[in-house]
């Protein structure tokens, strides 16, 4: 399987980029990929669709994450990719949970300090 993110990261660094609309898979800026890339992007379809409504749910969880828990942007950013992200493989599921758990408890009670 292809690493979706890998894939979009390309797609963006040649001036093109992907989108979901409707269900469907949308390439903007097609005419500056590559001869062939178009059919590649359509053979790893489901993965790169997969790929980019998760990095729309990070956005909007940051955004939430920003303004309910009154953490900076960066903060934000950093904790919703940590929330969706997952378990690396060399890593014990029980020890990527208590780490992610670790994560959180400090970040929120980040704010609470600097009130405080």
């Amino acid at each position: 399987m292809a690493d979706a993110g890998a894939i979009l990261q390309r797609i963006r660094a040649l001036g093109a980029n992907v989108m979901i609309d409707g269900g469907r898979l949308i390439v903007i800026n097609r005419e500056k990929l590559p001869e062939g890339a178009l059919d590649f992007i359509r053979q790893n379809g489901r993965e790169i669709a997969a790929f980019v409504e998760r990095e729309g749910s990070v956005e909007e969880r940051a955004a939430i994450i920003e303004h309910d828990g009154g953490m900076a942007r960066q903060d934000a950013d950093r904790l919703a990719r940590l929330l969706f992200a997952s378990c690396p493989p060399e890593t014990n599921p029980a020890d990527w949970t208590w780490f992610v758990n670790k994560a959180l408890e400090i970040m929120d009670a980040a704010p609470r300090e600097r009130a405080a």
